[in-house]
């Protein structure tokens, strides 16, 4: 009897101490009972519990086939607690609201602001929506909240965001990345030894190449004709546009827009100040003679070399526009002065006409008297 207790004691001591192996429906002390692992499936166990089988093993959780279909359904649920017993993280499975076979996949994790606060932070719909912060996706992937991408920093190796093509590649024009040889591009720069060498699109359509780069020079445009080139090889491209850091921009073409606001000051409104020393026109015409262009603009074969700025070209075309004006003005004074001395030299001159025809009538009259004074 005492040999019987003492058996059963040790199978006891063995049971509570969870040194279990299953074998065919046999319940068997594993091969390691001091490591207070369990096995089931499974002889030496290497974890707490280790479920294994040769043909593939599985664990299932469920509501012993109870229906989820419910505004509040049931769930099967693996939940990871903490200190106190405090639920840390909780993997949920459910049918979704009003569907009996399609199902949600939830993980909560406890937000800190209690011991139960647990909140959903990654979700996967029936419709194979992913959601990260967002409990409802109505995307792919629907994000709520910032993403940070990349396997290094931003000029170290290439951190991508493509859009596949159908070979699977990350070189094509449908990414945006960043690397050492790139900064932040749309595509990526495919040899630093070849002058704006940069990958090609997947070499089966007659595409125009674009692409953006974002350095310590600013903000810089790239373009190519449109030919068709085998993926990864160089396209050279042509810098089309270019923004400085200081906000200058530079543009290899024509801009056309609807409407254009250049602010500039001063304007040319000091040509109306009363000590404004207005150039005399034979001056002009001395200047024009000498250098075939007027004074204070620019010649055509300095505007060729150095372009134009706008808005100070506009500003001395206003200048000259209103030292014209000031020409016209003094000009239209000066016929009107004329016009009023030739109005009274017409005058005049009716009188003298006058004058004139009373004269004459006296001397035929002074002649008629004379002859018939005569006779």
């Amino acid at each position: 009897m005492k040999k019987t207790i003492f058996i059963l004691g040790i199978f006891a001591f063995q049971f509570a101490s969870a040194q279990l192996y299953t074998s065919g429906g046999a319940l068997n002390q594993t091969t390691t009972p001091a490591s207070g692992n369990v096995g089931i499936g499974i002889q030496n166990p290497h974890s707490n519990l280790e479920v294994a089988n040769p043909n593939g093993g599985k664990i299932t959780i469920s509501t012993g086939g109870a229906s989820a279909f419910s505004a509040s359904p049931i769930y099967p649920a693996l939940e990871f607690t903490g200190f106190q017993n405090s639920p840390k993280a909780r993997i949920t499975a459910t049918e979704e609201t009003g569907n009996t076979y399609g199902s949600k996949f939830s993980i909560s994790v406890n937000d800190g602001n209690n011991a139960t606060s647990l909140v959903e932070r990654f979700s996967i719909l029936r419709n194979g929506n992913i959601g990260i912060g967002n409990s409802v996706p109505t995307e792919k992937l629907d994000v709520s909240g910032n993403i940070l991408v990349g396997g290094a920093s931003s000029t170290e190796g290439i951190n991508a965001l493509a859009i596949r093509y159908e070979d699977g590649s990350l070189s094509n024009w449908g990414s945006l990345r960043s690397s050492a040889a790139s900064y932040m591009s749309f595509g990526v720069k495919a040899d630093p030894n070849v002058a704006y060498g940069w990958l090609s699109s997947n070499g089966t359509l007659n595409f125009s190449k674009v692409a953006m780069t974002m350095g310590d020079e600013g903000i810089k445009f790239f373009s190519s004709t449109p030919q068709t080139i085998a993926l990864n090889s160089p396209v050279t491209m042509n810098e089309i546009m270019k923004i400085s850091v200081n906000g200058n921009a530079l543009l290899q073409g024509k801009l056309e827009a609807k409407e254009l606001k250049v602010t500039l000051t001063p304007t040319a409104d000091f040509v109306f100040e009363e000590n404004y020393d207005l150039p005399k026109l034979e001056e002009i015409e001395k200047h024009i003679k000498d250098k075939k262009h007027l004074p204070e603009i620019a010649s055509a074969k300095v505007m060729e070399q150095e372009g134009v700025n706008v808005g100070e070209f506009q500003i001395k075309l206003l200048q000259k526009i209103e030292e014209l004006t000031l020409y016209v003005i003094e000009q239209n004074k000066q016929l009107k002065n004329q016009h009023e001395k030739i109005q009274k030299l017409q005058t005049e001159n009716a009188d003298l006409k006058s004058a004139v025809l009373e004269i004459k009538e006296l001397k035929e009259q002074i002649l008629n008297i004379k002859s018939t004074v005569t006779h």
